[in-house]
């Protein structure tokens, strides 16, 4: 197998946990068509807006690699907090933001790091809630949502103040904003439910039951629709996007965690099944299913 992705093209990127590789998928032939060597215990990938980095939280140790699309490989490690987990880029694409989950217990991780694209270094280090391991971006890039293990915490990204916490939310999966900036969709690991929270006001707007053990959650990009993983029920549910009722649910490989829409498609992966189920946003059928190999137990997917 390649260790270089191709730089032509679509492709659908896939951290492999246990493989510490980055697979590289085409997204018109469902060929695997690479394995990038990352880190160790690769988890959260998140894009450029430009596509031309990926930035790939490696949990079992304290970095980020940087993986160059055109060049198809690994240009620079960052080092940020103890085993990070979630990571989003900011819409200008001028700032990485990367939960540093670390240790659980007492005397665990509370830190944010922030890297700056332009240079690939760390130039600061917030601090919210115990155990961060889930982050989302407001559209506009002012605003940081913060799954802790004691909370959501809200942060303004001018400063890295935390605005505000909402303890309801505590211990999620996964977060997302919906594309309006209106809403924060909160995947409910423990709980089994997903949180719909105002933006503006921080009131629960609805908390709808979907499959077990919500893992990921994704809007649809026109924002009618959102999609969230769970894990112990190998399930993708579709949601209204004011989280009132279900709108389907379509069943993947074994424990689906990361997910991403791109063109239409639900891009799945399945952490235990190892591999890259993709899903036809409309209809919710699976259209194709790509094995990585059973050494690899994807987790974050990300779409260049």
């Amino acid at each position: 197998m390649p260790k270089r992705a191709p730089a032509k093209g679509v492709h659908v990127y896939a951290a492999g946990i246990v493989s510490n590789t980055v697979s590289v998928v085409d997204a018109t032939t469902h060929k695997l068509v690479a394995a990038v060597d990352a880190g160790i215990n690769p988890y959260g990938i998140a894009r450029t807006p430009d596509g031309r980095k990926l930035y790939i939280t490696n949990s079992g140790a304290a970095d980020v690699s940087v993986l160059d699309t055109a060049q198809g490989r690994i240009v620079s490690t960052v080092t940020v907090g103890l085993y990070p987990h979630g990571i989003a880029v900011s819409p200008d694409g001028a700032y990485a933001y990367v939960a540093d989950t670390g240790p659980d217990g007492p005397g665990g991780s509370t830190s944010v790091s922030v890297i700056r694209t332009a240079t690939d270094k760390v130039t600061a280090t917030w601090h919210t809630g115990p155990g961060p391991r889930a982050v989302a971006l407001a559209p506009d890039g002012r605003t940081l949502y913060v799954a802790c293990a004691d909370g959501l915490f809200v942060v303004d990204t001018g400063h890295g103040a935390v605005r505000t916490r909402h303890p309801g939310q505590a211990r999620a999966g996964g977060l997302a904003v919906h594309p309006d900036g209106s809403r924060v969709y909160v995947a409910n690991t423990w709980d089994d439910t997903l949180s719909v929270l105002d933006a503006r006001g921080g009131g629960v707007r609805a908390a709808l039951r979907v499959g077990r053990n919500p893992w990921q959650v994704v809007p649809a990009p026109d924002g009618g629709r959102v999609y969230v993983t769970s894990a112990n029920d190998d399930t993708v549910t579709a949601v209204d996007a004011d989280g009132r009722r279900v709108l389907g649910t379509v069943r993947v490989g074994h424990v689906p965690t990361g997910i991403t829409v791109a063109g239409g498609t639900l891009w799945v992966a399945t952490n235990a099944s190892s591999t890259l189920d993709a899903v036809d946003a409309a209809s919710l059928a699976v259209v194709a299913r790509t094995p990585l190999g059973l050494a690899t137990s994807p987790s974050g997917v990300a779409v260049v």
